[in-house]
């Protein structure tokens, strides 16, 4: 509890802030770098509302205003680690081994570009070895093979509906002058004319023997799990990739960690303006009134003591005395006598009122 209370203590202070502020934006960026952004949105909003909640400042204001402070900072720290991470060469490609692009093996294997770093003025080289044992059943040896370059991954067109018209593209083409007999490595050279984050695919094209509708069997390399591309070669400096990068990567961070993030801010907003009107509302109430019922959010009252009244009886409304025999003669007294009529005796009572009635009985005889 006492480091508690002194964290939101110093977090009060201006210097306490920036550190807060500071720390969100560090754990955000690697976070977004290192680890998917799916996991990057949940840590945000820990770092950038829940933390700050909890170290006691809910002012929304600057609550808004460190979430944008934070997607504004993070994501160039997080574009240092992409572009570190672009300029990392992936792994030799293959086609694939089973049917209908393979026969139990690829036939097109060790696919590589290289140098996979350069400038405009590197010749960058392609290799590429076929294996003709693991032709497609029902295919001739390969007669044409492609190379595609372009910005697009995965394209072999200028009309690939996963990126934007007009993206450079080129094709370098390899024709086979007789059937493959033996693994045969095939290279390609290219110069590229500006600086980029390019891709790469390469297309195999058999004559199909069985199947009339076809003309040929057209094999690809294996390439990302979402485009079919190989990425690579990156023509230029560290610099101009970063700026390559950096606009699109602040594309992705406001709209998978900024939208969350306001939205989330905005049911905060709701739910302390509610609160806020009910602390009002209770403010201005008179205070609670107990109900007939006992009912309520406290404990009842205790009851009043009872007053020690004695009843004030008048002659209309108190009980009258029934017949009773008179005590000394036996005589019938009518009600309210306070002597015997008969032998003139004093009656118990003295004419007053009874509280208890006594029971009547005949005149003796």
């Amino acid at each position: 509890m006492q480091l508690q209370g002194g964290l939101k203590a110093f977090v009060q202070r201006p210097v306490g802030r920036a550190l807060l502020i500071a720390f969100a934006i560090v754990i955000t960026a690697f976070t977004y770098a290192y680890l998917y952004a799916l996991i990057a949105i949940p840590v945000m909003l820990l770092v950038g509302l829940a933390l700050p909640i909890w170290l006691g400042i809910k002012r929304i204001r600057f609550l808004a205003v460190m979430g944008l402070v934070i997607l504004l900072l993070a994501t160039p720290i997080a574009n240092v680690v992409l572009t570190q991470e672009v300029q990392v060469p992936i792994p030799p490609a293959a086609s694939p081994t089973d049917l209908p692009g393979g026969n139990g093996g690829a036939l097109m294997q060790d696919a590589s570009v290289s140098p996979y770093l350069g400038t405009t003025s590197t010749n960058f080289t392609w290799n590429v070895t076929l294996v003709p044992m693991y032709i497609p059943k029902g295919n001739e040896s390969p007669y044409l093979l492609t190379l595609y370059v372009s910005t697009c991954p995965g394209a072999t067109g200028v009309n690939d509906p996963n990126c934007a018209a007009g993206y450079p593209f080129y094709e370098v083409n390899h024709t086979f002058s007789e059937n493959l007999s033996a693994n045969t490595t095939v290279s390609f050279h290219f110069t590229f004319p500006s600086n980029g984050i390019w891709a790469w695919q390469m297309g195999a094209f058999l004559r199909n023997t069985t199947d009339p509708t076809r003309n040929a069997t057209f094999i690809t390399l294996v390439g990302d799990p979402t485009y079919n591309g190989l990425e690579g070669p990156v023509v230029g400096t560290f610099g101009t990739t970063y700026e390559q990068l950096i606009l699109s990567v602040y594309l992705n961070v406001f709209v998978y960690l900024g939208i969350p993030f306001y939205i989330v801010l905005v049911v905060y907003m709701y739910i302390k303006r509610r609160q806020s009107r009910k602390g009002d509302a209770a403010a201005r109430s008179p205070g609670p009134v107990p109900s007939e019922s006992g009912g309520g959010d406290g404990p009842a009252p205790p009851p009043l003591p009872p007053l020690d009244v004695k009843p004030v009886t008048t002659d209309a409304s108190a009980p009258r005395r029934p017949e009773m025999p008179c005590p000394n003669c036996g005589a019938v007294v009518y009600p309210n006598e306070s002597v015997c009529w008969k032998c003139g005796a004093k009656l118990p009572g003295g004419g007053g009122r009874v509280t208890q009635p006594l029971p009547s009985s005949g005149k003796p005889s």
